[in-house]
């Protein structure tokens, strides 16, 4: 979802409960823009002052979005900005006059460009190895890939959360762990080592066992139960 670019005065920001920001040695307050550090003799400088000592100019025509421990905003060029409070380590500089917005786990994230690669939503979210990022999107839960850039200029706000990238399900009652996604009926048969000549079924939602048929796709989620059986409904 895209928005035309306001300024940044008058709203509630979130303040963690960290240790304040202490000057460096030599008694200036830093912080970095697009990782080039950036110092000032004085802790609350303007948004446009940080653009400008940073390189970008004229400030007006770039967008500077303040990452956070959980989120991102975008700070408007006569906001001032408190260098000594946590979370104002890191801004990214972008030249724009859109701001872009989604959320991750359920925290707000604006972000100055339209397209966002999804290595780089794993810095910004703080996400971990072992857990994968999935667009909610349809109805439908789209995993991304190292190598997938997120369209933020669809209609609507774009939700995104984490899950592990591993997860447990079961298999004749016993817990096995598997990489989460879609597999076909074949594939699981291989995975669980299904007696050559059975049906696989699995446990629905409704809480009734559905025999999964040859080249089903299904998108398996934590928690699932299958079991093998002999054809025609009898006991393996």
């Amino acid at each position: 979802m895209e928005t035309a670019l306001t300024g940044g005065q008058g709203r509630d920001h979130h303040v963690e409960t960290e240790a304040a920001r202490r000057p460096g040695p030599d008694g200036m307050f830093f912080t970095t823009v697009n990782n080039t550090t950036v110092k000032f003799s004085d802790a609350t400088p303007t948004g446009e002052r940080i653009l400008d000592k940073a390189g970008f100019k004229p400030a007006g025509d770039f967008v500077l979005i303040q990452l956070m421990r959980r989120g991102t905003r975008s700070i408007g060029l006569d906001e001032t900005v408190d260098l000594t409070a946590p979370g104002t380590e890191a801004f990214r500089a972008f030249q724009n006059d859109r701001i872009f917005r989604f959320t991750l786990d359920d925290h707000g994230y604006e972000w100055g460009a339209r397209k966002i690669s999804e290595p780089e939503l794993r810095v910004i979210g703080r996400v971990r190895d072992d857990e994968v990022i999935i667009l909610e999107r349809n109805g439908d839960d789209v995993e991304l890939k190292a190598d997938d850039h997120l369209d933020l200029g669809e209609k609507g706000t774009e939700h995104l959360q984490t899950e592990k990238r591993l997860i447990t399900v079961f298999f004749e009652n016993e817990p096995r762990e598997i990489a989460r996604g879609t597999y076909t009926t074949e594939q699981l048969k291989t995975l669980f080592g299904v007696q050559e000549g059975y049906v696989l079924e699995v446990i629905s939602e409704e809480g009734n066992l559905t025999e999964l048929k040859p080249s089903k796709r299904l998108r398996v989620k934590a928690g699932m139960r299958f079991f093998e059986q002999v054809p025609c409904g009898g006991s393996s």
